[in-house]
């Protein structure tokens, strides 16, 4: 018989409020005509300073699709279709690397405004509705413990 293990508890916890944050997302994006992997795209194309990817790999040039794969920690097939779909809509464009041609760098279209900036403030406000009985300091202290659960699997 599997014995109660407060780190296996953590690690159950952690994995049903991660699902459960993505199928608030779905239902958010949804709204908006896209997916979520598809909107932390948008949100990555925008420079959100809270995607902890783009704090730790500060960006001067826009993104290309090897580095959304990263982001994601998706195949680069996966983000290539994804990528094709926010073209598609017309709120992605390529265009190629200034050194290197066969690169390409994605870029915001004007139409996406609305598609990333409506939701973005339904989620702020969602989010401090759930998070409303915490401190700043719990706050700083989660993000402290998730920082160090990533920081220990790297290795």
């Amino acid at each position: 018989m599997i014995k109660k293990n407060i780190n296996a508890s953590v690690i159950f916890h952690t994995i049903k409020l991660s699902e459960t944050w993505k199928k608030n997302g779905d239902v958010l994006t949804k709204q908006f005509g896209i997916t979520t992997q598809q909107w932390f795209i948008l949100l990555l194309l925008a420079n959100d300073p809270n995607i902890i990817y783009l704090q730790q790999h500060p960006q001067s040039k826009p993104l290309m699709a090897k580095e959304l794969a990263d982001a994601l920690n998706v195949s680069r097939a996966n983000i290539t279709n994804l990528l094709n779909v926010l073209i598609e809509k017309d709120l992605i464009t390529q265009t190629e690397d200034g050194i290197d041609r066969r690169r390409k760098r994605l870029k915001l279209t004007r139409k996406r405004e609305k598609v990333v900036m409506e939701p973005e403030d339904i989620r702020h406000k969602k989010n401090a509705k759930i998070l409303s009985k915490f401190t700043k300091q719990d706050k700083e202290q989660f993000i402290w413990f998730a920082d160090t659960c990533l920081e220990m699997m790297k290795k």
